[in-house]
């Protein structure tokens, strides 16, 4: 059997929360990727790559670079963590395309799950700008979530992610 890691950053606690699941259903180590160097990268055969979105952005973007030329010699999963809907394909095709690294744009191994935003738990920063920026959604669904919040991190949100991985790992080389 292959091996692998799910590596990941987030802020606030769902993309953690997601890795955590994963490592323990796939009996992998789970590794915060501030804490990864490359050598370590270079274990695995596979890599499961967890990030939440801030601002647009992907907290995992500057990993993806910097581990560039070891990750696009392995097999990658990505796990995008974040509030924008399913039914928004455009933006999530937008983020994936803005800041995953060409080589790793294969778009049946990116995972779009629903996250998290709890309002109590943002900084003062992060509050006034997301109620600024709340005032000028449009979309009355994006500007619902950013006034009240949401909670849509389940584990069941994995089911493909996970078998995904599970028959990568099975197959024979």
């Amino acid at each position: 059997m292959k091996s692998g890691a799910v590596v990941y950053k987030g802020k606030y606690g769902a993309t953690k929360q997601y890795a955590q699941w994963l490592s323990d259903d796939l009996e992998l180590p789970c590794l915060e990727a501030d804490l990864v160097a490359g050598q370590t990268l270079n274990d695995f055969d596979y890599i499961i790559l967890g990030s939440s979105v801030y601002y647009g952005k992907l907290l995992l973007r500057p990993f993806l670079v910097k581990h560039l030329e070891v990750l696009k010699h392995k097999k990658v999963f990505i796990f995008i963590s974040c509030a924008t809907p399913d039914s928004d394909q455009r933006e999530q095709k937008r983020i994936s395309k803005e800041n995953i690294p060409e080589p790793l744009q294969k778009g049946e191994n990116i995972f779009f799950l629903p996250g998290k935003l709890d309002l109590k738990a943002l900084t003062l920063l992060d509050r006034t700008l997301l109620r600024i920026a709340a005032f000028f959604e449009k979309d009355p669904e994006r500007k619902k979530i950013m006034t009240n919040g949401v909670d849509a991190v389940s584990k069941e949100n994995l089911i493909d992610l996970d078998i995904s991985v599970r028959a990568f790992a099975l197959a024979t080389h």
